[in-house]
């Protein structure tokens, strides 16, 4: 164990949240947020102004980040932590309770269905990873809601808060303040500030100026720190390696872009809608098309030739990998049968095991889906190098994955980021999907930044 030294920006967020009893930490991965709130939290201990905190953290990040922090530095010895999950979280409820209770965005329809808040007795509140609750409709925020008024200070963590659009700031928002500063419902903050596009369907679209007035809104709320300003992080390197479709797939690609169908090896392909349509020519563009009986039907391997010749130029550097479909993990792992898995039904001993080698450098290829490695993980020991299977339509999976590696820590200058994509097809407008959104939080987060200045 050490002493906690913290950099200035961690001071500033630390008086940030003393400061403010409804605050938001905006704060890139790495920037040690969850000290800042530790810290913030001992010292509400110390003054006698707080009873307990619940932490509502995604799992993985339940489990390992949150002890590991706390039982990482001295200056936290004053806090006890608890996570109720798991087999015997009933029992945990019925025995005296830690300073920091942690539970994941499931535990709370669990707490919910116990009438357990009451006996946690919590006067602060805590989400990490805010993200998870950008959607009012969740099970998980309906829980949370009525009970938003238990809890005299309330804090929201992510570095993503705006994945999509601004459409995702309102419920994280609510959490913080219950309607303050972006109104009560989320029908009022889209009549306020868009306009729907959709035919026959809602497509929310700011109206031209709301995005200033509501950066200007939440502005005192949260707190933005950005890796690049204060810490020294390797130089992030993006590259695509463009495939194309051998004619026989390509036939199949665009008779099926075209006609929303195709029949193959006897099954028939069909789409009802754009939005299936739009996975399935994913699908093929990665080599494949899932049937109407679960079966697939193979198109081609130029995406595993591809892969292939890029691990070769790795010539042994570690990468990661990451995938969509379960079939493309079937394939890559056949591909290269030396690979591990973390996610997507291995367990936790092999998932630790398999980020302990990797980290130590005899793991050269570690596979995982971006759902499964976007929080709580920190490969960034000897890789710098993660590979896309295929674009991905989901910034928070992009921005958070990426920065499993892509992090303070990393011995490497340079870290590099490539995306294996097919030539004239869908993966453009993902590409492009993406690109959007990227530029849509970032002018967001740009616009809330302020000087670090600590008196």
């Amino acid at each position: 164990m050490q002493r906690l030294n913290p950099h200035p920006y961690q001071f500033e967020a630390i008086k940030f949240l003393l400061q403010n009893s409804h605050a938001g930490l905006f704060f890139d991965p790495g920037l040690g947020k969850t000290a800042c709130v530790l810290a913030a939290l001992l010292v509400l201990k110390q003054k006698g102004m707080f009873k307990r905190a619940l932490v509502v953290a995604p799992r993985r990040v339940a489990n390992n980040v949150w002890p590991a922090e706390k039982n990482k530095w001295l200056d936290f010895a004053g806090l006890s932590l608890q996570v109720l999950h798991g087999s015997k979280k009933n029992e945990m409820l019925a025995k005296p309770l830690a300073d920091i209770c942690v539970v994941t965005p499931e535990g709370l329809s669990w707490l919910q269905e116990r009438e357990a808040f009451p006996i946690i007795d919590a006067d602060v509140l805590v989400i990490d990873e805010s993200s998870y609750f950008r959607n009012g409709t969740t099970q998980r925020f309906k829980a949370l809601r009525p009970r938003l008024s238990m809890f005299k200070r309330r804090i929201i963590l992510t570095g993503t808060p705006a994945p999509r659009s601004y459409e995702d700031l309102w419920s994280q928002i609510f959490i913080l303040d219950r309607g303050g500063a972006l109104g009560p419902y989320i029908t009022h903050y889209r009549n306020a500030y868009f306009v729907d596009v959709g035919y026959g369907y809602p497509d929310w679209k700011l109206r031209d100026g709301s995005d200033k007035i509501i950066n200007e809104k939440i502005r005192p709320l949260v707190l933005r720190g950005d890796s690049v300003d204060h810490l020294e992080m390797p130089k992030l390197i993006y590259n695509t390696v463009v495939v194309g479709l051998p004619p026989a797939a390509r036939d199949v690609y665009d008779e099926f872009e075209r006609e929303f169908y195709i029949r193959i090896d006897g099954q028939d392909i069909e789409a009802p809608t754009a939005a299936v349509a739009f996975n399935k020519l994913r699908q093929a563009s990665n080599g494949f098309l899932y049937t109407a009986d679960g079966m697939v039907s193979l198109l081609h391997e130029e995406k595993l030739d591809a892969l292939e010749g890029l691990v070769a130029e790795l010539q042994g550097q570690s990468a990661l990998i990451l995938y969509e479909y379960q079939f493309d993990k079937a394939q890559i792992l056949r591909r290269f049968p030396q690979a591990k898995v973390i996610g997507g039904g291995t367990s936790e001993r092999d998932a630790a095991t398999a980020i302990a080698e990797f980290n130590a450098g005899t793991l050269q290829l570690l596979l995982a889906h971006p759902a499964s490695a976007g929080h709580g993980i920190n490969l960034q020991d000897k890789a710098n190098h993660i590979i896309w299977y295929a674009p991905t339509v989901n910034l928070e999976h992009f921005v958070q994955a990426t920065a499993r590696v892509w992090r303070q820590g990393n011995p490497h200058e340079r870290v590099f980021v490539h995306t294996i994509a097919v030539r004239d097809s869908v993966e453009e407008r993902v590409a492009a999907m993406l690109a959007s959104k990227g530029r849509t939080q970032e002018s967001l987060l740009n616009s809330l930044k302020s000087p670090i200045v600590v008196t």
